[in-house]
């Protein structure tokens, strides 16, 4: 599975909506006191790692997420490691599994890991709309942010 995100902020940082094709997942980072005009801020390739047949799109992807879900230390190991193996990939993502329900994600300049627990949903499923969290967060990076930064992030030393 490959798919084309486009991110828009309204404004940023208080909410961002990553949206594909057919789906939609919007993240409220800070209260929004205001209407505010959209904006788009990110647009990018992001590659299931785990469907994906074709090197060259592994190599290109901006978002490189698995969809098989991991213990938290399996799944800190598989991003770290595709965030090592794919230079120009701008987060790694991988589902949490074994009860609980988020991601492991590294990326940025830094290349630093991070846990980022879901705000809903049932322990090791990540929804079509879910899945658009990683975006969200490559969004975030692309506008000058941090992994470290983002509100529910929990950083992990990788070492």
């Amino acid at each position: 599975m490959k798919r084309f995100v486009v991110v828009e902020a309204c404004p940023f940082p208080d909410v961002l909506r990553a949206r594909c094709a057919q789906f939609s997942y919007s993240v409220r980072l800070t209260p929004v006191r205001r209407p505010h005009r959209t904006s788009v801020i990110d647009e990018h390739l992001a590659v299931n790692v785990d469907a994906c047949a074709d090197a060259s799109l592994l190599e290109c992807g901006d978002v490189l997420q698995g969809s098989r879900a991991y213990s938290v230390a399996a799944a800190l190991r598989r991003v770290v490691d595709l965030i090592a193996a794919h230079p120009a990939c701008g987060v790694a993502a991988v589902p949490l599994g074994g009860g609980l329900s988020g991601w492991a994600l590294a990326g940025g300049s830094d290349r630093c890991a991070i846990l980022v627990p879901s705000r809903a949903g049932r322990p090791g499923c990540a929804s079509e709309e879910q899945s658009l969290l990683p975006s969200c967060l490559h969004a975030w990076l692309v506008a000058g942010r941090s992994l470290r930064e983002w509100p529910d992030a929990h950083v992990v030393p990788t070492g």
